[in-house]
C-alpha cells in the first residue's frame, strides 16, 4: 500500500489571526464610541459666572449638583434652553436665577416681593402691570439683583376741549402747554386756556381752550329817571306831592365784546354819550302840622315872625322827635347863661346851637309850645334816653301835664352857640 504525504498549509491560521485583531479594532472603536456618545457638555450659568460641565447625566438637578452649584428656596433653575445629549457649544445651558429681595413703588405704593428672575417677574409676583404709557426705571427683562427698588410712575388720564371736541390723552408728567403740543393745538394771539399753559399737570385735571376774538358794538340805551324824594314844610305832613314828573332819557354807547367759543362772555364800555338827559322824578313829603288848638302858644316869649296856618313862613329845617319838660327854681340861671324861664328850652347843643330861634307844635297838631330859643343843655343829653327837646314850664303841675310829646321842631334861624 502506497502512503501519500500531505503537507500542512500555513495560511489558514494566518488568516485567523487577521480576523481576530479587526473584530478587537472595530470592538474597541465602538466602545470608543459608545462612551463618546453617553457623556456631553452643558453651559450653566450662575451668580454671573459661566460653568462648563461635561456629563452623562440627564438630570438638570443632577448636572447643577455636578457644578457644585446650590439653588435657594425662592431661587429659579430655567432649563428652557437645556436638552439631554446636546453639547454647550450649540447653545446647551442651565440658568441657575437667583431670588432677591425686590421694592417696588408703584407710585408712593409701596410693595416687597422676594423673587427670581427678571422684573418683569417681580411685577407678575407683585400681581401689577406696566402700561406702556407708564415709566419705569427698569426694562421688563432686566436681571433681578439683590436691594433692587423698582419705580412706577403712573400715566394719568388728562381731558382736553378744543373746537367742540373732547380728547383723552395719557400723561406722564409736564404741563398744559406739552399736552396742546402733543395734541397739535395752537393758540391764537386772544385765545385763552384754563389752567394756565405753564400749570404743572396732576390726575383729575383738565383743560380747556377756549377760541377768543374782540368785536365792537353799538347800542341806544335809555337812561333811566331816579326819583328824589324831598320834605318840605308848607306841604301838611302825612300827605305828598309831586313836584316833578320824571321822564327817561337816552344815550349811545359804543361796547367792547370778549367771544368765547361764540358766546359773549364779557363787555367793557368804551364811550357813552349821552343823546337825552333824564328829568327826575321829584317827590315832597310834608312836615307842616295842621294845628288844631284854639288857644295860642305856651311859650312866654312872643312870635316875631308870620304864620300861615299856623306855622311860620320862614322855616329852613324841621326836625320831628321826643319832647319832656322841665322846670327851675326862680333864678336860675341855663348853660348858655340865659335865665331859665318859659319860652327857653334845652336841647343837645351839637345838634342845636344855642341861640337857634325853633318854634315847636305836637305832631297832632293840638298842642303848641310855639316860638322859644336854645338856651340850655338837655339832661337826655348824657342818659342816652332818646329824647330831642326838653320844653321849659314854669311850674311843676304844667311839666307833668306835658308829660312826653312827639313834637314838629321847626328851625327858624340857627344860632351861634
Amino acid at each position: 500500500m502506497v502512503q501519500k504525504s500531505v503537507k500542512k498549509s500555513t495560511f489558514t491560521p494566518l488568516l485567523g489571526r487577521i480576523f481576530a485583531v479587526l473584530f478587537l479594532s472595530v470592538l474597541v472603536v465602538c466602545t470608543i464610541i459608545t462612551s463618546a456618545m453617553s457623556t456631553y457638555t452643558v453651559n450653566v450659568e450662575a451668580d454671573g459666572e459661566v460653568v462648563k460641565v461635561t456629563t452623562s447625566e440627564q438630570s438638570a438637578q443632577m448636572i447643577l449638583k455636578q457644578a457644585g452649584i446650590v439653588l435657594g428656596e425662592n431661587d429659579y433653575l430655567d432649563s428652557s434652553n437645556f436638552v439631554v445629549g446636546k453639547n454647550a457649544r450649540k447653545g446647551n445651558k442651565l440658568v441657575v436665577k437667583r431670588a432677591f429681595p425686590v421694592t417696588i413703588d408703584d407710585g408712593g405704593e409701596i410693595i416687597k416681593v422676594t423673587i427670581a428672575g427678571t422684573v418683569a417677574d417681580a411685577l407678575s409676583e407683585a400681581g401689577l402691570t406696566c402700561r406702556s404709557a407708564d415709566k419705569m426705571n427698569y426694562k421688563e427683562d432686566d436681571l433681578l439683583v439683590e436691594n433692587m427698588t423698582i419705580k412706577i410712575t403712573r400715566a394719568f388720564t388728562v381731558d382736553v376741549t378744543a373746537d367742540g371736541k373732547t380728547h383723552e390723552v395719557e400723561f406722564l408728567t409736564g404741563t398744559v402747554a406739552d399736552v396742546l403740543s402733543r395734541l397739535n393745538i395752537t393758540l391764537g394771539e386772544d385765545d385763552e386756556v384754563s389752567p394756565s399753559l405753564n400749570t404743572e399737570l396732576r390726575a383729575g385735571n383738565s383743560i380747556t381752550v377756549y377760541r377768543v376774538k374782540y368785536e365792537e358794538r353799538t347800542a341806544v340805551e335809555s337812561i333811566k329817571y331816579e326819583t328824589i324824594y324831598k320834605t318840605s314844610s308848607k306841604v301838611y305832613k302825612g300827605t305828598t306831592e309831586i313836584e316833578q314828573e320824571g321822564k327817561n332819557g337816552s344815550k349811545t354807547v359804543v361796547y367792547r365784546d370778549k367771544i368765547a367759543d361764540g358766546k359773549v362772555v364779557k363787555s367793557t364800555k368804551l364811550s357813552e354819550k349821552v343823546e337825552k338827559a333824564a328829568v327826575n322824578k321829584i317827590i315832597v313829603s310834608g312836615t307842616k302840622v295842621k294845628i288844631l288848638s284854639t288857644s295860642g302858644q305856651l311859650s312866654a316869649i312872643p312870635m316875631p315872625y308870620p304864620l300861615e296856618d299856623g306855622i311860620p313862613t320862614n322855616v329852613i329845617s324841621t326836625i320831628t322827635g321826643v319832647s319832656t319838660a322841665y322846670y327851675a327854681a326862680p333864678g336860675k340861671g341855663t348853660a348858655s347863661g340865659r335865665p331859665a324861664q318859659s319860652g327857653h328850652v334845652a336841647v343837645d347843643p351839637k345838634k342845636i346851637p344855642y341861640g337857634s330861634e325853633l318854634y315847636v307844635v305836637t305832631t297832632d297838631g293840638k298842642y303848641v309850645y310855639g316860638y322859644c330859643i336854645a338856651a340850655d343843655t338837655g339832661g337826655f343829653v348824657y342818659n342816652g334816653s332818646g329824647v330831642t327837646i326838653d320844653l321849659y314850664f314854669d311850674t311843676y303841675n304844667e311839666c307833668v301835664q306835658w308829660g312826653s310829646r312827639q313834637v314838629c321842631i321847626y328851625v327858624l334861624k340857627w344860632g351861634n352857640g
